[in-house]
């Protein structure tokens, strides 16, 4: 027991050099940016998008909460697909396990899974770092009190489970699956897509986020992980840019 937990650490702390010494070298010259002009367009975009959806907050969130379309019903079983914790926990486990694997005897393709979690563990728990931070300082008041303090009420810094209704966490760990998933399936990108916005205006169906919270979020989780897919691909970690597009790598950590 004690040999393998002595094999494990030094498997762990391989990974872990190698990552870092490819997150220090140098990127070539000729390399892409990891941030494009669409993005910071979407950025632009998606200014105007909450400014006009903004006055129909209310009424959205009040038609979809209410309503018992049997689809609807549905996606409201479903929200709590979108906990950061669900993913994060998996893709831990499946790095923590690849990590215990002997790496001089790591097939390729467990050389993928270890660097795809990773990359996943990353996009997820970081778009929520982000969309944690928004929140706190915006503050604003969930739906739950909107009786009482209606949909435009926020206290910057207030903090609390209360006050954190912009932008939605859900939403945010949604668009980084959306991303994440269509890199590996880029077959099924459209899918993908089409279940992934189902599965994020399911927020406003049970009542826990107004539209501007979801649209917000998710796109934050998905501009995110593009740029962060793309800083990888930069790097040989994780992912290749072959003409223009973002392949995940077969092997990843090398041994030196």
């Amino acid at each position: 027991m004690q040999t393998k937990t002595i094999a494990y650490s030094a498997n762990l702390r391989l990974a872990l050099r190698s990552l870092a010494r490819g997150l220090r070298s140098p990127v070539p010259s000729d390399a892409p940016s990891p941030w494009t002009w669409s993005m910071t367009v979407a950025i632009i975009l998606l200014l105007p998008v909450l400014y006009l959806l903004h006055p129909y907050d209310e009424a959205i969130l009040r038609a979809a909460s209410a309503s018992d379309m049997p689809g609807l019903s549905l996606l409201r079983d479903l929200t709590d697909v979108g906990r950061s914790l669900l993913y994060l926990t998996i893709a831990f486990c499946v790095m923590l396990w690849t990590s215990g694997r002997d790496r001089r005897t790591l097939e390729a393709r467990l050389y993928t899974l270890q660097s795809q979690a990773t990359f996943a563990f990353a996009a997820i728990g970081l778009s929520a770092v982000i969309v944690y931070i928004i929140k706190f300082v915006i503050g604003r008041a969930r739906p739950a009190l909107i009786d009482t303090l209606g949909p435009d009420f926020i206290e910057p810094f207030h903090g609390g489970h209360l006050y954190s209704s912009f932008p939605s966490g859900h939403s945010a760990t949604v668009g980084a699956i959306t991303v994440i998933l269509a890199l590996w399936f880029p077959r099924w990108r459209l899918p993908v897509l089409v279940a992934t916005l189902a599965l994020a205006f399911s927020r406003i169906a049970v009542a826990a986020h107004y539209p501007t919270d979801v649209v917000a979020g998710f796109s934050i989780g998905f501009l995110f992980t593009l740029f962060l897919a793309r800083f990888l691909a930069n790097r040989n970690l994780g992912f290749s840019m072959i003409l223009g597009k973002i392949l995940p790598k077969r092997r990843v950590f090398t041994r030196r």
